[in-house]
């Protein structure tokens, strides 16, 4: 409507000037009008909403979320300067979940570089005569979380399996009586992290971070249902098949939705689940992916099929005790290499990888402490925090991944780890590693409503009742605060008013877009 009114007033401000030209009354008249016009143009200014700025955007989620009874912690920093833009609750420490693999990941590209590659050895004890190796394959674990992973089709279990079987063949060897092991001198433990919760133990996502790792120590189980009645006991295989795990399964017909939810029973390889089958759907199959305590067993059954492609016959015991009796005679096979650090280090925060990041911190443990250990893992981690200006109090770690609830970290410290590790010598490699809103990693799904889309790098993390986001935002349309650096922690969220996803997305837009008064 208002600009109707200017039209309307300016055509006849035209009109009216046009009788008047030679008036000297008119042309005082016209300069009158001219003055109301441009009044009325500079009210119609003024009269459009205000844009609510970022900090009452923040303001309103922060509010919401305490109303509902939630801690939360909020620190929002220009990116250059480090000038505060947003503030609530930064220097109070809170469950940080999976945005702690920010300081486990700078830690160790700032020790390795992003070039670094581990490196597994496997070598043979015992003798090779006409054809046949009597005797052990010896592997020298280096920690690789990516030995034998699907993510690299270089490291896939097949193609790993396959390069060890031809590196035996091409020795002559045409069967072998042996066994795999370890060359450690005492047993690499399947141990969890401390203040893990015990019941996720059969989850992918806590699989032990043993130092080798093969196939990231999953293994599949799959459910399947040959008869025609959803009340049928299911047949269960596991890929690859591994004799030492069994797999207790109750079919539950009164769910409304299908799922597989598995458990560890306490003290052995059992593991008990849960097929809900409703039966207006009957699902027909489902698998699970489910923690090994053992990846020799995994790595030997992928070997053992890579043996029959490379036309090598072995006699079992495949998988022997864990430790070599000696390694005096020890000859080279083969020595597999890990995709650059780089890429595990973006694999892991892309995909909130829990045991790449345990492996990293267990890792760096080692260089420090001379022990890969949890117990150490936590003064190792301190002395990363303090290199990247990270004040004792403001950090509290004791695994590498944040799967923890000991684990406890301010907003202003994870601000802190990424302005300096963005300013480091591995920053392009660090920033890569983050998802990004709407485009890929733990942030695929998100879809922040207009600019916000693509323009948000940031760390996720999740348990139950704890969210936490950390990362970059780009500001397309402010020249004086191009990128901001952030993070936001909430504790004890549950039924909230604004949920998770939500708040991150209204967030976000606000990062991006609100003005900054």
């Amino acid at each position: 409507m208002q600009a109707e009114v200017f039209g309307s007033l300016l055509a006849c401000d035209l009109r009216w000037a046009a009788g008047m030209r030679d008036n000297r009354v008119g042309h005082r008249m016209r300069r009158l009008l001219v003055v109301a016009i441009a009044l009325l143009a500079a009210g119609c200014v003024f009269l459009r909403p205000r844009r609510a700025t970022l900090d009452e955007r923040l303001d309103r989620l922060v509010g919401a979320t305490e109303h509902d009874g939630s801690a939360i912690g909020v620190l929002v920093v220009d990116a250059a300067t480090g000038r505060v833009v947003y503030a609530h609750r930064a220097h109070e420490r809170l469950i940080p979940a999976s945005t702690l693999k920010l300081l486990t990941t700078s830690a160790i590209l700032a020790a390795l570089g992003p070039d670094y590659r581990f490196r597994t050895a496997f070598s043979l004890t015992g003798p090779v005569s006409g054809g046949v190796f009597d005797g052990d394959l010896v592997i020298a674990a280096s920690g690789d979380p990516s030995f034998g992973s699907w993510r690299w089709p270089e490291t896939a279990p097949e193609a790993t399996c396959d390069r060890v079987a031809q590196a035996l063949a091409a020795r002559g060897i045409r069967t072998w009586a042996g066994a795999v092991r370890l060359a450690i001198s005492a047993d690499d433990r399947a141990e969890l992290g401390p203040g893990w919760a015990w019941d996720d133990a059969a989850e992918d996502f806590s699989a032990p971070p043993t130092r080798f790792v093969f196939r990231e120590n999953v293994v599949d189980l799959r459910l399947s249902r040959p008869g025609h009645g959803c009340d049928a006991p299911p047949t269960v295989a596991w890929d690859p098949p591994i004799a030492a795990m069994v797999a207790d399964v109750v079919l539950d017909p009164s769910a409304t939705k299908s799922s597989l939810d598995c458990l560890r029973v306490l003290g052995g390889e059992r593991i008990a689940c849960t097929w809900r089958t409703p039966a207006r759907g009957c699902p027909r199959e489902t698998e699970v992916p489910v923690a090994v305590d053992d990846p020799r067993a995994l790595f030997a059954a992928y070997l053992d099929r890579a043996l029959t492609r490379a036309h090598v016959v072995h006699r079992p015991p495949i998988v022997g005790p864990q430790a070599p009796s000696s390694l005096a005679v020890a000859q080279p096979l083969i020595t597999l290499e890990s995709p650059p650090l780089s890429e595990l280090v973006k694999a892991t925060n892309k995909e909130s990888l829990n045991l790449y990041a345990e492996r990293f911190a267990l890792f760096l443990t080692q260089m420090r402490a001379g022990t890969e250990s949890y117990a150490a893992l936590g003064e190792t981690m301190h002395g990363a925090a303090q290199k990247l200006g990270v004040s004792g109090r403001e950090v509290v770690q004791v695994d590498g991944s944040g799967l923890s609830r000991y684990d406890l970290a301010t907003p202003a410290a994870l601000v802190q780890v990424l302005r300096a590790s963005l300013a480091s010598s591995y920053g392009a490699a660090y920033l890569a590693s983050l998802p990004i809103s709407g485009v890929d990693g733990t942030l695929a799904h998100r879809t922040p409503k207009g600019e916000a889309r693509g323009r948000v790098h940031a760390k996720t993390g999740s348990m139950t009742g704890v969210h936490a986001w950390a990362g970059v935002t780009v500001r397309p349309n402010d020249h004086r605060h191009p990128r901001l650096v952030f993070a936001i922690q909430i504790d004890g969220l549950d039924h909230p008013t604004v949920p998770a996803d939500a708040f991150f997305d209204r967030a976000a837009d606000a990062l991006v877009t609100a003005p900054i008064r």
